[in-house]
This record gives structure tokens, sequence and C-alpha cells, in this order.
């Protein structure tokens, strides 16, 4: 179960959390899901020089309010905010459903603890030529001098330009995939090279989240 089942998805409800909150009748489901899915992918394209590691949807009766989390602030919102409103302004364009519309980013404290950032940096680098053994070994040795209690990297396509194409992977510390109240961060993408695709899936666990009880009041 641990090797085929979402890390995220797998704890929803009890550690996570889902990425879009709002409701909807049967009719109207599909169309919000199929806009939050366009909404994603237009972010993911114009915040990556930014390096987007997550998006927060919400919804309300004629307003959207969308959340950006960022590695680099200014990059995102622009010289006096310019870049946000036009961001915001392409939106207003493509979203049909809400006519109250909202971006904001906040910055992500913690790069090398964000799956996300972690596997846009590798795959950059991989597109750049650069020995994947090497940036791997790199990349772990940064995730845990942040603070990491365990991190697995894997890559898999033609390595290096080879002929054939294999899986290989590091992995250093501890990732508990079946125990439900540790903090695993989990992220995929894939490294367009001149030989074809290389994915990247990366596993950061920095530890059990132990829920308290509630304390009774004596009567």
């Amino acid at each position: 179960m641990g090797q085929k089942t979402h890390p995220k998805g797998f704890r929803l409800g009890i550690l996570e959390s889902w990425d879009s909150t709002w409701y909807a009748d049967p009719k109207g489901f599909g169309t919000y899901l199929v806009e939050d899915i366009r909404i994603r992918k237009f972010l993911d394209k114009e915040l990556a020089s930014a390096q987007c590691s997550r998006v927060h949807i919400q919804r309300y009766v004629g307003k959207l309010i969308i959340n950006c989390y960022v590695t680099r602030l200014g990059i995102a919102v622009g010289k006096g905010g310019a870049r946000r409103d036009e961001l915001k302004a392409k939106l207003a364009r493509m979203v049909k459903t809400a006519k109250d519309i909202h971006i904001d980013f906040f910055e992500e404290t913690k790069p090398d603890l964000s799956a996300e950032v972690v596997m846009q940096n590798v795959a950059q680098q991989i597109e750049k030529r650069v020995n994947f053994r090497r940036v791997l070994r790199q990349t772990m040795k940064r995730c845990q001098q942040a603070g990491a209690k365990g991190v697995k990297l894997m890559v898999s396509g033609r390595l290096n330009g080879a002929e054939m194409s294999r899986t290989e992977w590091q992995i250093k510390g501890r990732i508990p995939l079946h125990t439900l109240r540790a903090k695993i961060d989990y992220s995929q993408g894939v490294a367009r090279t001149i030989y074809g695709a290389i994915g990247v899936k990366v596993w950061i666990y920095t530890g059990d989240v132990i829920p308290r009880r509630a304390r009774k009041e004596a009567a």
C-alpha cells in the first residue's frame, strides 16, 4: 500500500487537508473541478520562475479566493503589484463561475522541506545536463540540513542519455509511508531533456504529528 497510495491522499482528513475548498451541487461539480485544474495549470506555468509550491482555492457565492505559496515572492507580486494585477486580469477572462476574484501570494519559508520546490529544482538541473547522481546527493544534503528526518528521491528514464531507461533512487533517514501520523510531503514531475522525459519523485518526512487530547475542565 505504501508504494501504491498517494501519501497525501492517504492522510486526507487526518493530517492533510484538501487543496480546494468549496461545495457544489452534482450539476455544477464538474464545471468547478475542470476550472480548478485549468487555474492550477495556468499558475504553475506563469509562476514557474517564482517556484510555486502549492495553490489553495476557496470558493464562495460569486467569489473566488486563490492563495499561492511561492519561494520568490518579489517575482510573483511584481513591482508595485503589477504582476499580481496582470495575473488577476487573465484569471478574470478564464474564470466564468465567479465575478469577484482575489489572488494573494505568501512566501514559502522552508523551500528545502517542500517536495514540490525540491522536485522543480531537481528537474531543472537534470534539464541542464547536470549528472543526476550529483543532483540527488546535493539535494538530499540540503534537505537534511533544513531539518528533514527522511528524504527519498527517485528518477526514471534515459538517465545521462543512456540507451536503456532505468529507475534509480537514493534514500536517507526514515520514510514511514504506512504511519498515518507521519508528516510526509510528496511531489512528482517531469524533466524534459533532449533524450526524452525523465520522471522525478520526491518524498520528505519531517516528523510525526501527535494529536493532543482536549483537556476536560474540572467541574
